[in-house]
């Protein structure tokens, strides 16, 4: 390639704050350096040392090397010491699922993260918080008016294609938005053009692989798997292959599969039969390079990225479905140099859906036998639940197929300055805009019946030609709802821009940035001040004292839009089987949403910290605070129609108090037989919440609550999820290079469970805590559960073969020690608690050839 005349050295985000410290340290004395070959002047550009505290970047290296689990994108967040995890996260009740964990950051709700991958969004923001995020409940498919959502990440990508993931938790850089929690961008690999290379690996766990711990109350009927979350058995294999191609010194490509399945048998107990349920996630990935002759880059990407999760009602014939997410997207992205810095111009387009398909668009629920009657069925064999003393039903089919989509066109660029001085200061300006047009809909392909009331027992029946809801000689449906074919569209177009200026003057660093955002959704216009700034306490680059204040302002969410008359229905009536159904009017059955004048959401953040080099380590505490304002809650109304609706407000809050400690040596410490990294973390969290876990919740934050023997107000009560108090974590790694042999150990210890049981109770006399108040509040009795200490391990062998390929094999132990950890109260009954466990020890075995 000719002579590169300005090249930046991509230094903006560090893997932890140590190598924040350390590239700082390189680079902020001298921004301009010769080059030893040739006379082109390289452009050096740092990250602001306060930015840097606040990011955190995990290398493909590391996470080859972390002990894993299903390998999500969020898994890899564990190592992360400002991000809290569901209570009920790796519960021992369904180890066999593999969806993406759900995160939050400093107190923020679990669908406020802005996920991407290569620099573009990941975000369903379509229902995103749906039944709280759990797995734990029906899913989405038990109700005909039920809006099919995803969860939080449209793709459920797997870390091995990732290259580098970096992760914002403050002090978050002007150039990203669309949220109040945290950023976490995915980089995907790129192809190496150093020669023809590849890898096929697998990985496998199952149930017999792994140790369960079940609260007694339920262990009989998970056993028996009579729910669809109770997963006494499953197996779980996933297989990837990449292939890396140059076509010459200046391009290549890469193609990588990647294919994650787990099948987990259910029981039907009335039917007597098992069937599989089935989870799947595959990820194609084709992305090409081209390195120009001038310096300039060209990426060509594209994906498809498909789920699928297959579930089974509870003693339903013809009860199956599936729940099918994700899609594809393609993107081109052009890296332009010149001596006056850089631009990055990024043009993509993503289809996602969620769509539910059912065996049968009928639902009836039959007679199986009726003994006042003196009626037993020829055609209805099976039972649907308990037999009454009278009767036993069963039930056939389903809701037919609906779902939503969602397609994102977007263009953006940023630009990064070469430095510059002026008046004794060095400016670092950064700057750039975004455009995303949104389209999405709703849809259902066809009109679904459910039979209404009980069937109509007659042996003299003669049903007319394809009535579902008529057997011959037996017994028809008199009353049906219909819910007819519909399709809601909406859409929105998002535009952003922001600029930033780093100034350095002497040891002082200031970061003062702006970004603006308007969206023709809620035609809100956003501005959100960024401000950062650190001081080299002493001009050694050994103590640096850090802070800001910022704010993040959320994404819009098309639930509201896609709801909107998605509970219409028509009762239908007939006066026997061979009468046609009459219909009456449409009607409602659920709230529709009203957002006029709805204030998008927003996080205002203060942060300080200090970061010391000690010896050949660097340590750093940091205190952040987040208070989430202008949060959805919702009130009911009804509207000049007569129709119920949800007026949603911005009267939902949230605030977060984080104390995080971090350390890691400068570099590895090598020994005679082996190589050691190691990293710590620790952190204190105090949340609290007024809609605990969900947008949707009624707005009720002027409620009164006695909490921790406390009268308050329901908004000023802390989070009941996602709230561990603290935690502390170190992870190890050591490489013995005679063996080839790495063993990395990741040690944890928590604090314990908090559980709470409610009841109401009246004030004044009810509770010492009520001091002068006259009214209800619900008191929240707390039940404290055990700290707990775990202990993960990864083992990776590698045998070289011949010339450049070489056999893997991996080890992964998780809970080593099998420890019985409370995960979550699930119900209590007076003083008795039922518990949810996390899994117990587990063994992942997995093996791979490269080339």
């Amino acid at each position: 390639m000719n002579n590169v005349r300005c090249i930046f050295i991509p230094l903006s985000i560090m893997a932890m704050p140590v190598l924040a410290e350390n590239n700082v340290e390189d680079t902020q004395n001298n921004i301009t350096e010769l080059s030893e070959q040739s006379n082109d002047t390289i452009t050096v550009r740092s990250a602001p040392t306060s930015q840097s505290m606040g990011t955190q970047i995990i290398n493909a290296d590391q996470i080859g090397k972390y002990p894993t689990g299903n390998g999500t994108i969020s898994e890899l967040l564990e190592h992360n010491p400002n991000v809290r995890f569901a209570n009920d996260n790796n519960s021992s009740l369904n180890p066999g699922e593999i969806a993406p964990e759900n995160v939050s950051f400093h107190g923020e709700k679990f669908y406020n993260n802005n996920f991407m991958i290569d620099g573009l969004s990941n975000n369903n923001t379509i229902n995103p918080g749906n039944k709280n995020g759990s797995l734990t409940t029906d899913p989405d498919g038990y109700s005909p008016t039920d809006l099919p959502s995803g969860g939080t990440q449209s793709f459920w990508i797997n870390s091995e294609l990732v290259d580098q993931l970096q992760v914002f938790d403050s002090n978050v850089a002007a150039k990203y938005g669309d949220f109040t929690g945290g950023v976490v961008d995915a980089r995907l690999k790129d192809p190496s053009l150093d020669r023809a290379a590849g890898k096929i690996s697998w990985r496998t766990t199952r149930d017999s692989w792994t140790r369960y711990h079940i609260d007694e109350a339920k262990q009989e009927s998970f056993v028996a798997a009579s729910q669809f979350y109770y997963q006494p058995k499953f197996t779980k294999n996933f297989y990837s292959v990449t292939v890396n191609q140059p076509l010459n010194d200046n391009a290549g490509f890469v193609f990588a599969y990647n294919r994650q399945e787990s099948v987990i048998p259910t029981y039907q107990s009335t039917m007597d039969t098992w069937v599989n349920q089935k989870r799947l996630a595959e990820t194609y990935l084709l992305k090409g390079t081209w390195f120009a002759d001038n310096g300039d880059i060209l990426r060509l990407t594209g994906m498809y990225s498909p789920h699928k999760s297959t579930y089974y009602k509870s003693d339903v014939k013809e009860g199956g479905f599936s729940n099918n997410g994700g899609g594809y997207r393609g993107n081109i992205e052009w890296e332009h140099y010149a001596p006056w810095g850089k631009i990055t111009s990024l043009a993509g387009y993503q289809f996602e859906q969620n769509k539910i398909e059912q065996e049968s668009n009928n639902l009836r629920t039959w007679y199986r036998y009726n003994t006042s009657q003196n009626f037993e069925s020829q055609a209805i064999t099976w039972g649907s639940g308990e037999a009454n003393a009278n009767f036993q039903r069963g039930i056939i089919g389903g809701y037919g197929t609906f779902g939503t989509d969602k397609a994102t066109t977007t263009f953006k660029q940023d630009a990064e300055f070469t430095p510059f001085e002026a008046l004794g200061v060095t400016h670092q300006l950064d700057a750039g805009w975004q455009t995303d047009f949104y389209q999405a809909r709703y849809r259902r392909f066809s009109d679904v019946a459910v039979g209404a009331g009980v069937a109509t027992i007659d042996t003299t029946v003669s049903c007319q030609s394809g009535d579902d809801f008529c057997i011959d000689g037996e017994q028809y449906f008199k009353r049906r709802t219909l819910y007819p074919t519909r399709t809601v569209e909406g859409s929105y177009t998002n535009y952003a821009a922001y600029l930033q200026d780093s100034m350095i003057y002497k040891r002082l660093e200031l970061t003062p940035g702006v970004r603006l955002q308007y969206d023709d959704y809620l035609k809100n216009l956003t501005i959100a001040p960024r401000f950062a700034g650190s001081l080299d306490v002493f001009g050694d680059k050994h103590t640096r004292i850090f802070g800001g204040a910022n704010r993040y302002y959320g994404q819009n969410l098309l639930t509201y839009k896609l709801r909107t008359g998605i509970s219409a229905n028509i009762a239908q009536t007939r006066t026997d089987a061979n009468s046609p159904w009459v219909g009456d009017t449409v009607k409602y059955s659920s709230y529709d949403y009203d957002v006029s004048d709805l204030k998008t959401p927003y996080s205002d953040e203060l942060s300080l910290g200090l970061s010391q080099r000690v010896l050949d380590t660097v340590w750093t505490v940091k205190w952040v605070n987040r208070k989430g304002r202008d949060q959805f809650g919702r009130d009911k109304s009804v509207n000049d129609e007569g129709r119920k609706v949800y007026v949603l407000s911005n009267n939902a809050k949230t605030e977060g108090n984080t104390w995080s400690l971090s350390a890691q040596p400068i570099g590895p410490y090598h020994f005679a037989m082996a190589d050691v990294s190691w990293e710590l973390g620790a952190s204190i969290v105090k949340n609290k919440s007024s809609s605990q876990a969900y947008y949707d919740q009624s707005s009720t934050d002027d409620n009164m609550v006695i909490f921790n023997g406390k009268l308050l107000e329901k908004g000023d009560m802390d989070a009941l999820d996602f709230n561990t108090p603290w935690s502390a974590f170190a992870n190890i790694n050591t490489y013995f290079p005679a063996l080839n042999l790495n063993w990395s150990q990741n040690i944890k210890y928590t604090a314990g469970y908090r559980g709470y049981t409610t009841s109401t109770v009246t004030c004044p006399g009810s509770h010492s805590a009520c001091g002068n108040y006259e009214g209800s509040a619900t008191l929240y009795e707390k039940t404290k559960y055990s700290d707990y200490f775990t202990y993960d391990w990864r083992f990776t062998w590698t045998q070289p073969t011949f010339n450049d390929q070489s056999l893997e094999l991996t080890l992964d132990v998780l809970n080593v020690l099998d420890n019985v950890i409370e995960a979550s109260q699930t119900s209590s009954s007076g003083s008795t608690q039922v518990l949810t466990y996390k899994t117990g020890r587990q063994f992942w075995f997995g093996m791979a050839y490269s080339w």
